[in-house]
């Protein structure tokens, strides 16, 4: 089966048991899912109905932990807030795993590689190939608080446009606002090119770190994170991955 993305195991896989309790802020058996809205990892079909790599990954996780998911937008610059303060449960929504972040909050095993990328207009292509070539851009979209931000705040790069969501960067990119935009690969390679809204933009690798994705929660939810990451292992080793990648990526 064709694959782009690195997904990763446990040492050991641990059994997960369907209904487990896990501790959480909610009072019910719900667990509130804070994401943003981006193909492929959650977004909304022809129908209105929410669907994506981390929607359903969420989806199947919840039912054999014994929770019903609610999944709610926010602000992604303010997800820590959002966390600590109890209006969400988790962060489930392609978190770049960070030292800072994991100083503030419990991240799970990592289960999926990611990296960001350059967006452009196809006929500026060419003058993008190296991270030192950002410099050259008289303006670059990205999301605020996003691994897009830092890789260019650490780089160097000037005129940082800061837009609430990574699908807002591409549309600063498409109307010409924005020169370019650095955001996720998963989200470049699903939402530019052939057959997509952005046609005319594509999407260059000028060499930024590798990087992995995790979901988040308060350090106290203990409990929660050992089931997360039993579900990891689990779903690395049974294919349930994979059926992912081949439905959302491929």
């Amino acid at each position: 089966m064709k694959k782009f993305l690195t997904f990763f195991m446990s040492a050991a896989v641990c059994a997960v048991c369907a209904g487990a309790a896990t501790a959480c802020a909610s009072n019910d058996d719900s667990l509130v899912i804070g994401i943003t809205i981006y193909s492929p990892m959650n977004y909304y079909d022809e129908n209105d109905k929410l669907i994506g790599f981390d929607t359903e990954f969420a989806e199947k996780a919840c039912a054999e932990l014994g929770y019903f998911p609610k999944f709610q937008v926010i602000d992604w610059d303010n997800k820590i807030s959002e966390l600590q303060t109890g209006k969400i449960d988790v962060i489930w929504n392609g978190m770049t795993i960070t030292d800072e972040l994991k100083e503030k909050i419990a991240i799970t095993d990592p289960y999926m590689d990611n990296r960001q990328v350059v967006v452009v207009k196809a006929e500026n292509a060419d003058k993008y190939s190296t991270i030192a070539d950002l410099a050259n851009a008289s303006s670059v979209a990205v999301e605020s608080g996003s691994a897009g931000e830092t890789v260019c705040s650490e780089n160097g790069c000037d005129s940082l446009i800061k837009k609430e969501a990574q699908s807002d960067c591409l549309l600063e990119v498409k109307t010409g606002r924005s020169e370019i935009a650095v955001i996720d690969y998963t989200m470049a390679r699903a939402m530019t090119g052939a057959g997509t809204d952005y046609t005319d933009l594509v999407y260059k690798d000028v060499g930024f770190a590798a990087e992995q994705y995790g979901i988040g929660m308060r350090k106290s939810d203990e409990e929660l994170l050992k089931n997360l990451n039993a579900i990891i292992a689990k779903y690395s080793s049974d294919g349930t991955f994979d059926e992912l990648i081949e439905k959302y990526m491929v």
